[in-house]
């Protein structure tokens, strides 16, 4: 097998490997969804707790002006309570998995920034021991393709760090989102009474 041929080879498993990257780019684009749409089934449910407070509220009051005991007050709390419990159960199963996604984000862009760094490794020992085989005029030709190379290997490196910067970011945005409607929400409720 010739030299280019070879060299050739090695440039189109380097090329698969960032067709690899854009596959699992985009799979994290629905993680990325999957999260956003996790958010705000959370701000939903955050948003029916101010109303479970306020109507609590009105049924405690209603239960001690109307006298009805003990029996009836402790019912009404007892169930107020279970919903509230449920909402937050549920908030913290949405929390998790939020995080489990994030995870996945990141331990994806870390399984691709490896192997793309073991096939640059491969690729730059076989065009290595090829160069010293041949002519001056080839080696001058591989030490332009390595820099060829290298140069997009570093731009996929560069990318798959652009994508993990900007998912952390999205993920933070729209935590501190939720936090912010947290906040307006109880704010409010604080507000009205």
């Amino acid at each position: 097998m010739s030299f280019m041929k070879k060299l050739g080879d090695a440039l189109n498993k380097a090329g698969e490997k960032a067709g690899e990257f854009a596959d699992k780019a985009s799979d994290k684009a629905s993680v990325m969804a999957t999260q956003t749409k996790y958010k705000m089934e959370q701000q939903k449910l955050k948003g029916k707790v101010p109303t479970l407070y306020k109507e609590l509220g009105e049924k405690i009051y209603l239960t001690m002006k109307d006298d009805l005991g003990h029996d009836v007050l402790t019912a009404t709390v007892t169930n107020y309570t279970s919903q509230l419990d449920a909402i937050n159960a549920e908030i913290a199963e949405l929390d998790k998995k939020i995080e489990e996604a994030a995870q996945s984000i990141e331990d994806d862009v870390a399984e691709v920034q490896e192997n793309v760094a073991q096939q640059v490794e491969a690729v730059q020992e076989n065009v290595g021991q090829k160069v010293e085989a041949v002519q001056e005029n080839v080696e001058q030709k591989v030490d332009e393709v390595q820099a060829n190379v290298e140069q997009k290997v570093a731009e996929v490196q560069e990318n798959a760090e652009q994508f993990k910067a900007d998912a952390q970011q999205k993920v933070e945005g729209l935590a501190q989102s939720a936090q912010e409607g947290a906040e307006q929400v109880k704010q409010n409720f604080e507000n009205k009474f």
